[in-house]
């Protein structure tokens, strides 16, 4: 008898399509199996350089001797002279313009000097930049309202008889300049045009950003102290914070406009009212707003970085619980 034929198909030499199709998907990895894939985490918020308190009160007592050499010395030396002695209108000018600003300028020669020594430029200077001696974009615009307020009193002292009003003038000069810069620069940034030269350590062609975060860059690394360190972070904070984008933003629009304003204001009064009233408005009312803009400032400042750093937190947290269920 012959011994019956071994059927592969039913021993296991083939198997039906559906087997093959089961066999197929066990032999491949399911989802449970496979490798985990971490999700992007959100990285730590840049933090930003704080001053330690010595240097914190430095700075207060520069900002009150700056007030005192630009504000209040200017507006004492001219009454005190005009209704204190003898001498003439045009030498009180004469004196008011050879001591106006000093202190200031003193302090704007040393900073000039952190950037053009070649020891001590890479320490301070805009980050990216490889040479020393270049100016960066605060202390460039200093340099021009600088300029335009001497030419004021120099112009205005010339005449036997000096135009008292047009001498009243640098401190709404100086905010007529910040307050259309802060606008312009604002409205420049949010259209997305590219910057035409190097704004600090923002580079030619990069998209603009506002020249108040720039006056932030500059000042937190010199008079802050922060160094190199602080611009790469406050520049890092920008990008990646919205919060941090937005507040610098509004910061922008209220003090140019408000600069602006005051501005208009304190010449409308500088022209209208009686001359020696007007010389002490036209000095005086810019900084006595700045003053209260500052305190508001500050406080407002404070409050939207908590704000931020509680987004923060809870944007990681989000992350990591995320992260987990995964």
């Amino acid at each position: 008898m012959n011994a019956p034929k071994n059927d592969c198909n039913s021993i296991g030499g083939s198997m039906p399509p559906e087997n093959d199709e089961r066999i197929s998907r066990d032999a491949q990895p399911s989802e449970a199996s496979q490798p985990f894939q971490p999700m992007t985490l959100v990285e730590p918020l840049p933090e930003l350089h704080t001053p330690h308190r010595r240097r914190r009160i430095v700075l207060w007592v520069g900002v009150a001797l700056a007030t005192l050499d630009l504000c209040v010395l200017p507006i004492t030396y001219y009454y005190a002279f005009k209704f204190g002695t003898n001498l003439s209108v045009q030498d009180i000018f004469a004196i008011i313009t050879g001591v106006y600003g000093l202190l200031s300028f003193t302090h704007y020669f040393l900073r000039s000097l952190k950037l053009f020594r070649s020891k001590t430029s890479s320490k301070w200077r805009p980050v990216g930049w490889t040479k020393w001696g270049m100016l960066e974009f605060l202390q460039v615009n200093i340099l021009i309202v600088i300029t335009l307020f001497e030419i004021e009193l120099v112009v205005g002292t010339i005449p036997h008889h000096p135009w008292v009003r047009l001498v009243a003038m640098p401190s709404p000069t100086i905010c007529f300049y910040f307050g259309f810069l802060f606008c312009g620069s604002a409205v420049l940034t949010q259209m997305r045009k590219r910057l035409p030269f190097n704004m600090s350590s923002t580079e030619k062609g990069e998209v603009w950003k506002p020249a108040l975060l720039a006056f932030i860059e500059d000042a937190g690394c010199i008079e802050g102290q922060g160094g190199v360190q602080y611009r790469a972070a406050v520049l890092k904070r920008y990008d990646v914070s919205p919060r941090f984008r937005r507040m610098v933003i509004m910061l922008s629009w209220v003090w140019g406009l408000g600069l602006i304003v005051i501005a208009i204001v304190s010449t409308v009064l500088i022209m209208e009212l009686e001359v020696d009233i007007g010389f002490g408005v036209g000095w005086g009312l810019p900084w006595a707003f700045s003053a209260v803009y500052s305190i508001l400032t500050i406080a407002f400042v404070k409050q939207q970085l908590r704000k931020e750093k509680a987004e923060w937190r809870l944007k990681e947290a989000s992350n990591q619980n995320t992260s987990v269920v995964l």
